[in-house]
């Protein structure tokens, strides 16, 4: 029987080359990134804590991403990979917060070092979804 990555995704993920897909999680991400960021924000300025606010906009932020980056750049709607997903997120909202509570000797805003963690936590979004929500390629 024939796979249909389209329609599968993992666990064979034959989708384009690392750096061709690289490249639209990236701009996906860019999607994802301002949706979430600004999430975040809006819950900071609400609530005033960091921690809730990226706890919300992490929750948030995964039912979005979850359709956009599957589908968008894995090419998968298999729901069977949303606890994988958000197993990912949950590791990268970690990070995000000790990462925001270690930036704190920066003497600068939650916004400020929010947006400085951005890249690093791209990164780690990127290999968790490739190589372990949506498969690694053959």
């Amino acid at each position: 029987m024939v796979s249909d990555t389209r329609a599968g995704g993992a666990p064979g993920y034959e989708g384009e080359p690392t750096l061709v897909n690289f490249g639209k999680f990236v701009l996906v991400g860019i999607v994802n990134t301002a949706f979430g960021y600004a999430v975040f924000v809006l819950f900071y300025l609400l609530l005033g804590s960091h921690h809730l606010a990226i706890t919300l906009a992490t929750a948030c932020g995964a039912v979005f991403n979850f359709h956009s980056t599957g589908w968008l750049v894995f090419r998968s709607r298999r729901i069977s990979a949303l606890l994988p997903f958000v197993a990912g997120y949950t590791a990268i909202w970690l990070v995000n917060i000790l990462l925001l509570d270690k930036l704190i000797t920066f003497a600068i805003s939650p916004l400020a070092r929010q947006t400085l963690a951005l890249p690093l936590l791209a990164l780690l979004s990127y290999a968790i979804n490739r190589y372990l929500v949506f498969g690694r390629p053959r």
